[in-house]
């Protein structure tokens, strides 16, 4: 008799612990429930003499970079996650601290910087 009342509430428990943790359950990605605009990323302005310092430091590494053809970029389009992203040159981030949170990639010889967790197109420099 001990045994299955040591049981029924063993189960009894379980199924609270179950239902507490199944109401507990958030989605993983936010949802604007489609109506406004998606919240924009945590990327910062730049300046325009910060985005000459980026474009100028890019263009002296001299990275060779190969896009998949059809691919172009503007600002706030989201690039293919096959696209290979570059993080911009030491020096550069130690001037400019808030280029941290992108990375670059070359899209028709322009420097188009990218928000890695999005993969959108932040910035294009033209310099």
């Amino acid at each position: 008799m001990k045994i299955a009342y040591a049981g029924a509430m063993l189960l009894a428990l379980m199924g609270v612990a179950a239902g507490q943790d199944s109401q507990q359950l958030l989605p993983a990605i936010p949802s604007t429930g489609g109506v406004g605009a998606v919240p924009q990323s945590g990327v910062p302005k730049l300046t325009l003499e910060q985005k000459t310092i980026i474009a100028q430091a890019v263009r002296q590494a001299n990275r060779k970079v190969v896009v998949p053809p059809g691919v172009s970029a503007q600002v706030g389009s989201e690039l293919p996650a096959s696209l290979e992203l570059y993080m911009l040159p030491d020096t550069t981030l130690a001037q400019i601290p808030a280029a941290k949170l992108v990375k670059y990639t070359l899209v028709s010889d322009r420097v188009v910087l990218v928000d890695p967790t999005t993969m959108r197109v932040v910035d294009i420099l033209s310099e």
